[in-house]
């Protein structure tokens, strides 16, 4: 498999390009109209049942305001249950919206966080997606027992340490989580974390950029200090982008070096986010176990944090 290393500020110049692509509103159809064609009826990784209402709205905080995009189902269930979405350092929440829409459209308020810049720190961004699950609550009537957290790369880090640092939060799903940076998740907070976590893992990311989820700090090393029950989906072949809605936008190619089928790796993870939360928050069923060729699933044991 080919390597794509490239430096660091050229990295940073690419992942700013990404992260300006767009800035209106979310709009129906992409990614997920595209997947659903092949998908039967019924699949997770589909639509669902109810029309879906997005707007671009901004959430209060301390010393001002951050933007989200906001998908809410059609009607919508009495109080609803939500999910606050992190996504990657720099990249826009579109890249984020077959996500959004497939848990809209099964009833979750999904609020997705707007772009933030390379200055962002992990605490700044736990703090942020505390900050808009209790809007949700406030200002969405989202039921405060049923907030769920989900993010990709920094985001998925910091889904899981806004969870272990702030509660509150009733499932956390990682996508291909880095825990780079000056705060460490797995040597820290995650030994904290009450709620159930998925860990969904891109098994060659690391042969990338080292900026995009490098082996030393990549989804294997929160399994290995994760809390038992932790599921761990690894997408085969995958890369750290594979599992966007647009992987192949301009500046994203340094993180691109998965052989997978980039729609079948973003289906797969989409079914297991909307699947994880359709079961821990709404109170659906297990999902079946993907096939070997797609995927692979290991569930972290009692012990084996005590072991690292």
């Amino acid at each position: 498999m080919r390597h794509c290393a490239r430096p660091l500020l050229a990295a940073a110049l690419l992942l700013l390009a990404a992260g300006c692509h767009s800035a209106g509103l979310p709009v129906g159809g992409g990614a997920l109209a595209t997947d659903a064609a092949s998908l039967p009826a019924g699949d997770l990784a589909g639509p669902g049942p109810l029309t879906v209402v997005s707007s671009r709205l901004d959430v209060p905080r301390q010393g001002g305001s951050l933007a989200v995009a906001l998908y809410q189902p059609a009607p919508s269930p009495s109080p609803p249950p939500a999910i606050v979405f992190l996504p990657g350092r720099m990249a826009p929440d579109d890249q984020y919206e077959s996500y959004a829409r497939a848990l809209a459209s099964r009833g979750f308020v999904v609020a997705v966080r707007g772009w933030y810049s390379l200055f962002t720190s992990d605490l700044e961004l736990a703090h942020d997606a505390r900050a808009i699950a209790d809007w949700l609550v406030r200002a969405q009537g989202a039921d405060p027992k049923k907030i769920g957290i989900a993010g990709h790369s920094m985001g998925g880090k910091d889904a899981v340490l806004a969870a272990a640092q702030y509660g509150g939060f009733a499932g956390v799903v990682a996508i291909d989580p880095d825990d780079n940076g000056k705060v460490s998740v797995v040597h820290g907070l995650l030994a904290r974390l009450r709620a159930p976590l998925l860990l969904i893992g891109a098994e060659v990311a690391w042969q990338a950029s080292s900026v995009c989820a490098p082996r030393a700090t990549n989804y294997l090393r929160f399994f290995e200090r994760a809390p038992a029950g932790t599921v761990e989906l690894t997408l085969r072949d995958a890369d750290h982008v594979q599992m966007l809605d647009e992987p192949d936008r301009l500046g994203y190619g340094i993180c691109r070096c998965g052989t997978a089928d980039t729609r079948q790796v973003r289906v797969t993870a989409r079914r297991a986010t909307v699947g994880f939360f359709v079961q821990h928050l709404q109170g659906g069923p297990a999902q079946p176990t993907p096939p070997p060729r797609l995927a692979t699933i290991r569930v972290a044991q009692a012990d084996q944090a005590t072991e690292k």
